[in-house]
């Protein structure tokens, strides 16, 4: 299980970058009991490990699939997009397709997201 941990501490580094992947992986780990964190890790690892898919693509899909379920965690994937440096326009189109084919409601809550997460390095 240490290598199972290690593992996917790597992976939450890798995602969001040392500062805030260490932030995410220790909420993951202190805030879930241990049980369902063992199996998230054993799902989720090979998951995000695998790369016959590129990280930006899978990036922009979960946000995409996080905004049509209109989930809040939708702002960790923007968070990842943004450390991955993919422009805030490419993330934009990507709401603005999702709000079309699920619905612009589905969108408005991560354009929120967006709109913080984009704009707290330009001071607004």
């Amino acid at each position: 299980m240490a290598d199972l941990e290690q593992r996917f501490r790597t992976v939450c580094l890798r995602l969001w970058g040392e500062e805030q992947g260490e932030e995410v992986y220790a909420w993951i780990r202190d805030n879930r009991p241990p049980y369902f964190h063992a199996k998230l890790v054993e799902v989720m690892l090979p998951i995000w490990e695998l790369n016959r898919v590129d990280l930006r693509t899978k990036i922009l899909c979960c946000i995409a699939v996080f905004t049509a379920q209109h989930k809040q965690e939708v702002e960790f994937f923007i968070k990842m997009a943004k450390y991955h440096k993919i422009p805030r326009e490419e993330v934009e189109e990507i709401l603005l397709l999702t709000g079309l084919e699920a619905g612009f409601p589905t969108a408005e809550m991560a354009i929120q997201h967006l709109q913080r997460v984009y704009s707290a390095d330009e001071g607004g």
